[in-house]
């Protein structure tokens, strides 16, 4: 099997904070515990043309770090007491396996499946004939419903119109229970367990969901955000984070034709086996951690809860806003994981953080607010303006300008995944 060698990067989902403080209220705590450390200062001398930036972690570093997984399970622990460790007060619960609707990305304005057999499409009586032929899809017709179409196998061919009028939201699926190929516009394919549903987007074209069980998902997503080369109870634990976000989302995402997306906007999802333009196999999922893990999520309060995991913490859980999402020193996430983001560092250029905010020159820039935890005071924080620090500098007509700075631009200019760093003089 070929499988993801690297942690999928989380940073991205920093985003998911306020999701789960407006859904879980009942469960919030006030998100950062300690008093913010003193503001940093750094005042640049007029030869300074670059200034240091150190790092640790990268992601948010809610609940699971990855590399911390893998600690753990180096250190002889369980998949169980690698979950209670990140997500203290949970308790793994057995759940029925149940059908998600996963949002696909990448494959274009139709929903386009190989002419294989056993195919079947909602709307049209039998099996679907595939002798002579090489596609199917389902495309937006008019104003309203679905047009199937197929192409024949042979040089030049063009598509050819086979039933209008199927209900939006029309499948395909085989029969015989193999997984469809879904094919993407650039000619790589991807195959999917369950079905794959057309759905009109508002301005034009379709885009693609999998209805597809927990399990045959959690098998999907593994290898794509964990390594599954990994110590075993690592990847297990990955598998029991996995789904249980993903419940999490069919239960609280409030859309009307999925559950949950693909991409590492919330968790990375590859189906069942991927092969790139050439058909040459690229990846393909992890069933076994799905198995040795089955039906298992972890719960709060009897509820599933926001397992929040990110490639690493640095050695510091952060804050979530949850009584399962606390600050804590972490032992797990050390040398003794691998993990190549326990300290960083970089340098970046005075002129370019200046074009950054909009100024000719820049003379100052100030860290106003952490958390507390950890070192240089832990992670960068705001406070109720969303303000993290600002800048000073000068502007093109020479007016000294003063520019408030949130953490995600800090992290942006300075070319950061991790809200923990400190800024000194090159």
């Amino acid at each position: 099997m070929l499988r993801s060698t690297t942690p999928a990067s989380t940073s991205h989902r920093l985003r998911r904070v306020a999701v789960g403080l407006s859904l879980a209220a009942t469960a919030a705590v006030p998100a950062f515990v300690a008093a913010p450390a003193r503001a940093e200062i750094v005042t640049l001398a007029p030869a300074d043309v670059a200034v240091r930036v150190q790092s640790r972690g990268n992601g948010h570093g809610h609940g699971m770090s990855q590399y911390g997984a893998r600690g753990a399970a180096l250190a002889g622990r369980t998949y169980r007491q690698i979950v209670a460790f990140y997500y203290p007060g949970t308790r793994l619960a057995t759940v029925a396996d149940r059908v998600l609707r996963v949002k696909l990305s990448g494959f274009g304005p139709t929903t386009t499946v190989s002419a294989d057999p056993y195919l079947v499409v909602t709307g049209v009586r039998g099996l679907l004939p595939y002798r002579g032929l090489r596609l199917y899809r389902l495309v937006a017709a008019g104003a309203v419903g679905l047009t199937l179409q197929r192409l024949a196998a042979g040089p030049g061919s063009t598509w050819t119109t086979v039933r209008t009028h199927l209900a939006d939201g029309a499948e395909f699926h085989r029969a015989d229970g193999f997984p469809t190929r879904l094919c993407a516009p650039d000619g790589s394919s991807t195959l999917y367990y369950g079905t794959l549903r057309a759905v009109r987007r508002s301005g034009g074209g379709v885009f693609t969901v999998n209805r597809v069980g927990l399990d045959r998902y959690t098998a999907g997503v593994v290898p794509r955000e964990m390594p599954a080369a990994w110590s075993a109870q690592a990847v297990y634990a990955q598998a029991v984070a996995a789904r249980t976000y993903a419940l999490y989302e069919m239960l609280h995402s409030g859309r009307a034709a999925y559950d949950i997306c693909a991409t590492s906007m919330c968790q990375v999802y590859g189906g069942h086996a991927h092969y790139d333009r050439t058909h040459r196999l690229a990846w393909t999922d992890f069933p076994e951690a799905a198995r040795a893990t089955a039906h298992q999520v972890l719960t709060y309060r009897g509820a599933p809860i926001l397992a929040q995991f990110s490639a690493s913490n640095g050695g510091w859980t952060v804050a979530g806003g949850l009584r399962y999402l606390m600050a804590r020193v972490d032992p797990y996430d050390n040398a003794a994981s691998g993990d190549p983001y326990l300290l960083r560092t970089t340098t970046v250029s005075r002129a370019s953080i200046a074009r950054y905010f909009g100024l000719k020159t820049l003379t100052r820039i100030a860290v106003a607010h952490r958390d507390g935890h950890g070192a240089w005071g832990g992670h960068v924080v705001v406070d109720a303006s969303r303000r993290a620090g600002y800048v000073v500098g000068r502007d093109a007509a020479g007016v000294t300008r003063v520019v408030p700075v949130s953490v995600s631009r800090f992290e942006d200019v300075f070319g950061l995944g991790t809200t923990w760093f400190t800024v000194s003089r090159g």
